[in-house]
């Protein structure tokens, strides 16, 4: 929210946010839409983790979700097989996925 007063503060011209995590990207979403500020409609918002909530939010919250679960379990096994004297070598990068729901207007570029 404080961020969103910010830019407002200093006549930023902007269309989109992204935010660090999905709570200050619903944080962005209440302030807009306290300003007067139509989400995704003037400005698209997206976050990052997608939370359980995302989807139930006004609109619902557009979020990258990374394989979280997938991380924990490879940095377990690289830890396991350093203790044991092991040498580990780098996997494929993760892949996150977007989560497009409502908050981001949505054109051609989205199919």
């Amino acid at each position: 929210m404080a961020a969103v007063d910010t830019l407002l503060e200093r006549n930023a011209s902007f269309t989109a946010l992204v935010a660090s995590n999905d709570e200050m990207a619903i944080g962005a979403i209440k302030r807009l839409t306290e300003c007067g500020i139509a989400v995704p409609d003037r400005v698209s918002v997206i976050g990052f983790d997608d939370i359980p909530l995302a989807p139930y939010i006004t609109p619902s919250l557009s979020s990258m979700k990374l394989p979280v679960t997938e991380m924990i379990d490879e940095t377990i096994n690289r830890l396991l097989t350093m203790l044991d004297g092991g040498d580990w070598h780098s996997q494929a990068p993760f892949t996150a996925s977007l989560m497009l729901r409502d908050s981001v207007t949505q054109g051609p570029w989205s199919a």
